[in-house]
């Protein structure tokens, strides 16, 4: 198995090294290949390359959804993985990903916003211990009619890339929130899967992945 990790940030911020090495060691399973790319906003990449090996390296000063489809649009004839897991240097792995359970014709995250019939074991980037414990932003219904993934951690197969998902655009908007994130990959023919992952923001009172519907 092929993975590219993107790890995507306004910068290269040197309190997120630990988290760097975290997810390093749990990627680089064995028979896997493991390359890395870098997107930040000012050439500060030395600063992970310390602990890290960066095949793509990419100067943007645009947000991270802005920042990831640029990327893909201009290595795209070059990249050949199985899997892309692109991720923000404040989130904390707490435990490997199951690559069974992400599907190839989606994009896969934990959901920030759920309403429908999935139980998902750290579905929710909510929910758990720290700082957003009381959040509860999932919600049953018989029918899915609600599905806002979260931006921390993204992942998508190879089949993505190749149906021309992530043309570049550059949004005039201050935030790039997750709505109109999941919005966009929606209007391009996306279909959003909500899968766990259990891990730790640590930028905003280290808040641990909750369940969805649990």
């Amino acid at each position: 198995m092929k993975l590219l990790v993107i790890i995507v940030s306004h910068d290269m911020d040197i309190k997120y090294l630990d988290n760097i090495r975290i997810f390093d060691e749990y990627f680089r399973e064995e028979g896997r290949t493991v390359d890395y790319a870098a997107i930040s906003s000012t050439d500060d990449f030395s600063i992970y390359e310390s602990v890290i090996p960066l095949k793509y390296k990419m100067i943007n000063p645009l947000k991270q959804v802005s920042k990831l489809f640029d990327f893909i649009t201009t290595y795209r004839d070059t990249l050949d993985y199985d899997w892309y897991i692109k991720i923000r240097p404040d989130v904390k792995l707490l435990e490997p990903i199951d690559f069974s359970i992400p599907l190839r014709d989606a994009i896969n995250a934990r959901a920030r916003l759920y309403r429908g019939p999935k139980r998902v074991k750290y579905g929710m980037p909510v929910g758990g211990e720290g700082g957003w414990s009381s959040i509860r932003d999932g919600h049953y219904s018989e029918q899915e009619t609600l599905v806002i993934l979260d931006d921390h951690i993204v992942i998508f197969h190879n089949d993505v890339v190749n149906r021309d998902v992530f043309q570049s655009m550059n949004l005039d908007r201050y935030r790039h929130d997750e709505t109109l994130q999941s919005n966009i990959w929606r209007s391009r023919g996306m279909t959003l899967n909500v899968m766990g992952i259990n891990a730790k923001f640590c930028k905003y009172g280290d808040s641990t992945s909750g369940d969805l519907n649990m």
